[in-house]
């Protein structure tokens, strides 16, 4: 794969899996500092800086990543969720790693459920998700102990189900679900790897979804071909491992 095939909101090329910069791998702080982005220059609290120093801000690393995202899911007609997730996660904007899965997620699930006749107003949840999507900040699984990809699903139940904090009825539905994910994620264990992670939600959101729903929605048995472009990769313990 082409690790500078991409380009970022500067014009210059990025990396594909490590710093957007140059490439080095990302070291994660135990407390947190302030950090100016070495895109747009911002400064920012942050416990993420590559081993060269360089900051890239959750917004610079998914710039230009959400257009063809939505583009592509818009256009979809792909009825298994999971050769839709990896499609999208094959888009040239899509990192190894970032805070787009945590938006990609959920408006896969959006748009499989969609494509195998659930009823809903597709523009308007897509639209939704997207904006609570983005809020998700990278990192969260290792220092919130919340997994971006479980929140994003949460958010899918959150938007099908109607679900606000006051909801009686819809509030429990989205807090199992993350429950369930984030259960299945920690018996795989870490180090975090964004694919495996946005896999494992889609599949147990397929799962949970569909209890409450008519619709039918194929998983495919997948093959990771990322592995050799995650330096953390748990191999043999992943379960879409491929040597």
């Amino acid at each position: 794969m082409d690790h500078t095939n991409n380009s970022c909101c500067c014009g210059e090329a990025e990396y594909f899996s490590g710093c957007l910069i140059c490439g080095a791998p990302i070291t994660y702080r135990a407390e947190s500092s302030i950090q100016t982005c070495s895109i747009c220059h911002k400064e920012q609290l942050t416990n993420a800086v590559c081993e060269n120093g360089h900051f890239i801000c959750d917004a610079c690393h998914s710039y230009g990543t959400y257009a063809p995202v939505i583009t592509t899911l818009r256009d979809s007609t792909e009825k298994d969720a999971l050769l839709l997730l990896e499609k999208i996660m094959d888009l040239p904007s899509v990192h190894m790693h970032g805070p787009e899965h945590h938006a990609i997620v959920p408006c896969v699930l959006l748009t499989a459920f969609r494509n195998n006749g659930e009823h809903m107003d597709y523009d308007a949840a897509l639209s939704e998700i997207c904006k609570r999507a983005k809020q998700v900040p990278g990192g969260t699984c290792g220092y919130w102990g919340v997994c971006g990809a479980a929140a994003g699903a949460g958010i899918f139940m959150s938007v099908m189900t109607g679900s606000s904090p006051l909801h009686k009825d819809a509030w429990p539905f989205p807090q199992k679900l993350v429950s369930i994910i984030l259960s299945r994620l920690a018996d795989v264990g870490g180090p975090r790897c964004c694919k495996r992670i946005s896999r494992i939600a889609i599949e147990e959101a397929v799962h949970f979804y569909s209890q409450f729903c008519s619709v039918n929605i194929p998983l495919s048995s997948i093959t990771c071909k990322y592995c050799k472009d995650n330096r953390e990769c748990i191999q043999e313990d992943c379960p879409y491992y491929s040597e």
